[in-house]
């Protein structure tokens, strides 16, 4: 007889004090994702300050300064340069870094941009001259010293060199 009494008063009872019932009894766990996403250290904040770079379908392989000066923020990035042909160039888009080294004194990392780049034209690749933006795909590995950063990085048919102060 005990037995539809409490069946009847767990089905009577509001939804709301049954959640709270629920919820007080057994503490919700965090996954192992969730803790990570929460733990996971931010990216670093990059200034840039320069960028040298080399066409490597010239004859002559030399570096040119590209007067850059950018920024990278949680995971995306932004930028404006002289390119190679002299003209202003603007790209952004996201910045990831698949591993890294904790940086104390000195750290590596590797990573990669996907994002756009404006500025160039047939001269560079084909498709620049059906639209004046472009895709953008870069590998890049940095060497940090304190706060100063060395990166090498690579796009299409260029290599580039860039500095930059992390915060």
């Amino acid at each position: 007889m005990r037995l539809p009494v409490v069946l009847t008063c767990a089905l009577l009872m509001p939804a709301g004090a049954r959640a709270q019932t629920a919820a007080t009894a057994e503490p919700p766990t965090a996954s192992a994702e969730q803790y990570e996403q929460e733990h996971r250290p931010r990216p670093p904040t990059r200034l840039y300050l320069g960028m040298w770079t080399a066409h490597l379908k010239n004859d002559v392989i030399a570096l040119d300064n590209n007067w850059a000066v950018g920024l990278s923020w949680r995971g995306f990035f932004g930028a404006t340069f002289l390119n190679s042909y002299g003209r202003r160039a603007y790209t952004g888009g996201i910045q990831r870094t698949i591993v890294s080294t904790d940086p104390r004194p000195i750290g590596a990392s590797l990573g990669f941009r996907l994002g756009f780049v404006t500025g160039y034209d047939g001269r560079l690749m084909r498709l620049a001259r059906e639209t004046p933006v472009l895709p953008l795909v870069q590998p890049f590995a940095s060497i940090d010293v304190q706060h100063v950063s060395f990166e090498v990085s690579y796009t299409f048919v260029v290599v580039s060199l860039a500095m930059s102060y992390r915060f």
